[in-house]
């Protein structure tokens, strides 16, 4: 065997063996990574305030942040976990109100013969369905505990942890410098989670406005639903509007509030998404699109809808990973979109004041 191909097979055994950990290793994974990507949205979050308040302590500022994110978080979970048992018991009844919507629809339409939705969703258990939907809430409820130790241990050892990484950099001798490419990495996914935050936040604020004025009911699971939603591209504000417009069908005899609630999400998305986000969003992004519905099945297979939820941030974290080594550059090459993998340059709110 070549000295080529002994490096492919090692390759390749490598990655399978990391598909292995990721996935048997995801229950303490996942807590792992998502009090990680909080800990990125306490740093940005203290970072805004103290462009503009800065002279307020800094440890004042990072607990008080802290404490609201994970305040946040957790009421988020409890009204998810409220509002996903109100589903299991409406599953049933949304099934046979689309079913009586698409028969109507048929008659309208002068269909020679009738559809029948309930005979084409016989075999899907609805119940089970939404109770396995109620199980993963509720796993990320139980697991919310070691979330927040991994958080508090990441935020107190930050310190000791950028200490080591400056160590490593210059001991290795290199000419990149593993801090700044750490910093370049650290900063790109802040940006992201940043981003992706405040315009969620507007997108689900308007959204749940409309939601409100029509009348629905559980508004605020749905407002919060959408809110996670976002950060799923491409398909997560689109399945966030069409399920709440099919409960308006359930609750409502009419269809018109169905109508309004999917309209005025997709509105709100439309203009969030094509004046204020690019407005936000620096050019860091640099993942084809094909790349990303990619990471959407991998990361989503390996962790389900978490997966889904942190497919961007962990591709970006690997694609600006490989393109520091040139053995894996072609990698970083592969899931960029221009075919030119760059560290990012360092914009506000991300630029990192000396002492």
């Amino acid at each position: 065997m070549t000295s080529r191909q002994s490096s492919i097979a090692q390759s390749v055994t490598g990655a399978a063996a990391g598909m292995a950990i990721l996935y048997f290793l995801r229950g303490v994974l996942i807590p792992l990574v998502l009090a990680f990507v909080l800990a990125i949205l306490v740093n940005a979050v203290v970072r805004v305030i103290a462009l503009r308040a800065p002279r307020a302590p800094r440890w004042a500022v990072g607990m008080l942040a802290a404490l609201v994110v994970i305040g946040s978080v957790a009421a988020g979970i409890y009204v998810l976990a409220q509002g996903t048992a109100q589903m299991v018991a409406q599953g049933p009844q949304l099934i046979s109100r689309i079913d009586e919507t698409v028969q109507l629809a048929g008659q309208a339409l002068h269909l020679k013969k009738a559809i029948n939705l309930a005979a084409l969703t016989g075999e899907v258990n609805v119940p089970h369905l939404a109770g396995s939907l109620l199980g993963s809430v509720q796993s990320i409820f139980s697991a919310l505990l070691l979330i927040v130790t991994y958080f508090g241990f990441i935020l107190a050892g930050r310190s000791r942890m950028n200490r080591l990484i400056v160590n490593l950099s210059s001991s290795s001798g290199g000419k990149k410098s593993l801090k700044a490419a750490v910093d370049y990495i650290e900063a790109d996914i802040e940006t992201y989670v940043w981003v992706q935050t405040v315009t969620g936040l507007m997108i689900a604020a308007a959204s749940a406005a409309v939601m409100f004025a029509v009348g629905l009911d559980n508004a605020w699971f749905w407002t919060i639903l959408l809110f996670l939603l976002c950060f799923i591209p491409m398909i997560g504000v689109t399945v966030g509007s069409i399920v709440p417009a099919l409960f308006a069908l359930l609750q409502f005899q009419s269809w018109w509030q169905a109508a309004v609630i999917f309209g005025g999400i997709q509105v709100v998305a439309f203009v969030v998404g094509n004046l204020i986000y690019p407005r936000l969003q620096a050019q860091t992004q640099n993942i084809n699109p094909i790349a990303t519905l990619l990471a959407l099945s991998f990361w989503g297979s390996l962790w389900g809808l978490t997966g889904a939820f942190l497919a961007v941030p962990l591709t970006l974290m690997v694609m600006m990973a490989c393109a520091y080594f040139e053995q894996s550059r072609w990698v970083a090459v592969l899931l960029s979109d221009d075919g030119k993998p760059s560290f990012p340059k360092l914009v506000a709110p991300r630029v990192k004041k000396s002492a």
